[in-house]
């Protein structure tokens, strides 16, 4: 995945739709941390919270709560297991 960097010069055409719907583009924005969160992961690669939690040096309810605002703009695709108490473990992968 291709993420822009500061200097980058930005496509005509995304400039252009995020002129016609500005109130939508913050439904796809990407903070600084959430960017770090993913371009840690690796195309192909399941992640859990717990391993970008590691990677990025951060809590893992962090993490968690990242991956899944990643996920809910459309960057991830996640699916689920059941753990053995009972609860529910998250797996996150890059579109």
């Amino acid at each position: 995945m291709q993420i822009c960097t500061k200097n980058e010069q930005i496509n005509a055409n995304l400039m252009g739709a995020a002129r016609a719907v500005p109130h939508q583009v913050g439904l796809i924005k990407l903070s600084k941390t959430q960017l770090k969160v993913l371009q840690s992961i690796m195309p192909g690669e399941k992640v859990t919270a717990e391993q970008i939690a590691e990677r990025c040096d951060l809590s893992c309810s962090w993490a968690s709560t990242l991956l899944k605002t990643v996920w809910e703009r459309g960057y991830l695709v996640r699916e689920f297991f059941v753990k053995s108490n009972g609860g529910l473990k998250y797996k996150y992968k890059i579109i």
